[in-house]
Formats: C-alpha cells, sequence, structure tokens
C-alpha cells in the first residue's frame, strides 16, 4: 500500500504540504508532512497495521479448500525362502494424486474466526492510528518547543541589551562622578545574571531543534526559521467534544473493539458444541512396474470422495473450559471498557480546564504586558533623569521581562491544550493515516 500524502488534513491550523527543510522557513504543515512520510515509529505503525489486515482474510479462517498435488515412488524388495531356495523380487509403485478437502460446517466456528480476523484488523488499524496520532502530537510539542525557545531566547537577549545600555550609561556617569562604585557593580551583576539567562535560553534553543529533528528523522543539527503562529479561530465545547471522543477516540474505540473479539471468541468456544461436516476429493494416477522404475506411461487412474460428519461427544472437558474462559473475558473487557470510558472522560474534561484556564491566563498577561511596557519606558525615562534608583529601574525591567516570558508560556500552553484536545476527541486527523494507499 502507498501512502496517499494529500489526503491528511489536521484540524484547525494546517493541511499537509510538500515542503521540506531545503526551505529557510519551517511551517507546522511542513513538520507534520515529513513526520508522516519519514518519522520511523509511523512507519512501523503502519506496516503493523498492514500485517493484522493481511492475516484478516477467509483463507486463514479455514472457509477455503485446500489443495494438495502429491507424487511419490515406493520401491521394495523382497526375498521369499521357498522348497527350491531364496528368490527375490522387486517392484516399484509409482504414483501422483490431486486433492481438495474442505470443512464445510463446524458450527459457524470459521465464521466467526473470520470476524475475529476482521476485528482485529480493526484493533490493528485503531492501534496504528492512535501511536501515529501520539507521534504527530510529540511533534507538534517539539515545534512549539523550538518556537517558544526561540521567543524566550529573543526575550533574554532583549533583556541583556537593556542591562547593557544601563552598565555603559553607569560607567559613563561614573567616569564623570555622577555614579558611585555600588552603581556600576550592580549594574554589571545584573548584565552578567542576564548574560547567563540569554546563555540558557540558547542552550534550550538547541536542544528544542535537535528534539524535533530527531522526531522527523532528518539531520540531529539541521538549523531552519520557525513559523510559531498561534492563532486561535474556534471555540470549543465541552459537550462536544466528548461526544467526539467516544466516537473517535483511537484508544477508547480499541477497548470497544475488544468486548467484540471476547464475543467472538465465545462464539467459537460454542461452535465446538455442534456437529463438523468435511468433505475430500482425490483424482490421481499410479502403475507397478517391475524392479526399481520411476513412470506413468500405464497407469490405473482413480478418483475417490468422501464426506465425513462428526460430533465430539466427550472431550475432557475442554469445550467447557474454553467457553466459561470466553465468557469471563467479555466481562473483563467490558470492566476494561468502563474503565476506559471513565479515564477519557476525566483527561478530557482535565485538558480542558486546563485550556480555558490558559486561555483566561493569556487575556490576563497581554493586559499585564501593556501595564509593564508602559511603567518600563515611564521608569527609563525617570531613571535617564536621575529621579529613580536602579533599584526601581531593574524592577520595572525584571517585571517587563516576566510579564513577556509569561506570556509565551500561556500562549504556547494554549496552543497545545488546543492539540491535546483535538488528539483525545479524535479530530487531530480526519482522514486515516494508517494506510499506505
Amino acid at each position: 500500500m502507498k501512502f496517499k500524502y494529500a489526503s491528511v488534513l489536521l484540524i484547525p491550523l494546517f493541511s499537509v504540504g510538500t515542503q521540506s527543510f531545503s526551505q529557510e522557513l519551517l511551517t507546522l504543515n511542513d513538520a507534520i508532512g515529513i513526520a508522516l512520510n519519514q518519522n520511523p515509529w509511523i512507519q512501523v505503525s503502519r506496516n503493523t497495521a498492514e500485517i493484522t489486515q493481511n492475516n484478516a482474510h477467509i483463507g486463514n479462517a479455514g472457509m477455503l479448500p485446500q489443495v494438495n498435488l502429491s507424487s511419490g515412488v515406493n520401491y521394495s524388495d523382497n526375498e521369499t525362502d521357498t522348497n527350491s531356495g531364496l528368490v527375490n523380487s522387486t517392484s516399484s509403485i509409482t504414483t501422483a494424486a490431486i486433492s481438495a478437502s474442505m470443512t464445510v460446517f463446524n458450527g459457524f466456528g470459521n465464521l466467526f474466526t473470520f470476524r475475529k480476523l476482521k476485528s482485529a484488523a480493526d484493533i490493528g488499524e485503531l492501534t496504528a492510528r492512535n501511536n501515529i496520532e501520539n507521534e504527530l502530537l510529540n511533534v507538534i510539542f517539539a515545534f512549539y518547543g523550538v518556537a517558544r525557545a526561540d521567543e524566550q531566547q529573543k526575550i533574554a537577549q532583549e533583556s541583556v541589551t537593556i542591562s547593557s545600555e544601563r552598565y555603559e550609561r553607569v560607567k559613563k556617569r561614573g567616569a564623570f562622578g555622577q555614579a558611585n562604585k555600588i552603581a556600576i557593580l550592580n549594574a554589571e551583576v545584573d548584565l552578567s545574571a542576564d548574560s547567563i539567562s540569554y546563555y540558557n535560553a540558547e542552550l534550550a534553543y538547541s536542544e528544542a531543534h535537535r528534539n524535533l529533528n530527531t522526531l522527523l528523522n532528518h539531520n540531529i543539527d539541521q538549523e531552519y526559521t520557525i513559523d510559531d503562529q498561534t492563532v486561535f479561530t474556534q471555540e470549543y465545547k465541552l459537550e462536544y467534544l466528548q461526544q467526539k471522543a467516544f466516537q473517535q477516540n483511537a484508544g477508547y474505540r480499541i477497548y470497544v473493539n475488544n468486548v467484540k473479539q471476547s464475543t467472538y471468541d465465545l462464539r467459537i468456544a460454542q461452535a465446538g458444541y455442534l456437529p463438523k461436516l468435511s468433505v475430500s476429493s482425490s483424482y490421481g494416477y499410479s502403475q507397478n512396474n517391475d524392479d526399481f522404475a520411476v513412470r506413468l506411461d500405464a497407469p490405473t487412474r482413480g478418483l475417490t470422495a468422501s464426506a465425513t460428519l462428526s460430533l465430539n461427544l466427550f472431550d475432557g472437558f475442554q469445550r467447557r473450559s474454553k467457553r466459561q474462559n470466553a465468557q469471563l473475558s467479555i466481562e473483563n473487557q467490558k470492566l476494561l471498557l468502563q474503565d476506559a470510558r471513565l479515564a477519557l472522560e476525566q483527561e478530557l474534561k482535565n485538558t480542558f480546564a486546563s485550556y480555558e484556564n490558559s486561555r483566561y491566563i493569556l487575556a490576563v498577561q497581554q493586559r499585564n504586558l501593556e501595564s509593564a511596557q508602559l511603567n518600563f519606558e515611564r521608569t527609563r525615562e525617570l531613571y535617564e533623569l536621575g529621579q529613580v534608583t536602579s533599584t526601581q529601574f531593574r524592577e520595572a525591567q525584571l517585571n517587563l521581562i516576566r510579564a513577556k516570558n509569561n506570556i509565551s508560556n500561556a500562549r504556547f500552553d494554549a496552543k497545545l491544550y488546543e492539540y491535546e484536545l483535538l488528539k483525545l476527541s479524535g479530530e487531530l486527523v480526519q482522514e486515516n493515516v494508517t494506510s499506505n494507499k
């Protein structure tokens, strides 16, 4: 099967494109497309799903005849003790035959076996989709991790620039006797602290890049510019997401299909109490030859056919044990399904609450940023006029940097929670990405 790259659509902001790392700008579209084609775990998931699809065949359920072609030679060398002495006789029999056999009825066991194989294929598809969605979510987290690290690096750079300007200004004032040694040392300490923060931000940025490159199965040191747009274009309703989650969440649907699998096991076990009808037929050639010879130049032809009806009256209570175990398995799978439903509901509600909270924090922090920016600009003006202390200026600077970092964190947190909601509700990927067709 070949994966149809253009069929994938991720919600809500992007559809798969065909760009690659050769571009200077890497969008989330590009990262998703590259991961779908190059991530090894995604490829493994697809192959595993295809294995379960290949197994879901009526031949594996015993619903097709078995046809065999056989041939052979039997040679015998006999020595007989007679009144006149020992007599040696040799002969050989050459045979060739084609035979077919089939189980016509076995209590519908083969039918339920086939349905079980189909259900296993569905579980394989769901498992692959769940794994692929998890890997795509890792890619999304890594992508925005790079974007977050890049933004925080720029904020740290801005803080270094502010502290550097302050340090240079204080040094000039000190040269003219307008600033004491303590003021110069304070400015130097603050500049050093901001420089360390910037170097740490640089390190985090490099690590984030390597993390994303690993998920994309690309050169570990590949560098690129991230398109970090985080637009919130849709309001989500918890009731709608919950309804979709129970219908579409791959992990939950696996538990639903496990109940179906156990039901088929029970039907297969019950089939053992019914009679079994098998038919077979054979058409072949045989020829007796003196001495050792392999030939069929004057064969005897023969056609045989048979039908066998059997009923197992007693098997040491094996059928009863299988039936009881299958019934217990159904109960277990129902309990696990109930637990999975509660767990999914809990995770969805917790993620939704975190998403709503992060959106609220983002709105509050945006208002705080305006105040922090105005406060910093006013404090800087007064500082340059010598009307506020360096401590007051530093506090205004830190408040501004803190507000920008808080907005950055709230913005990316909200976006990541949004994608988690889409994953939980089964709407991260609208079309099937497990197929290579």
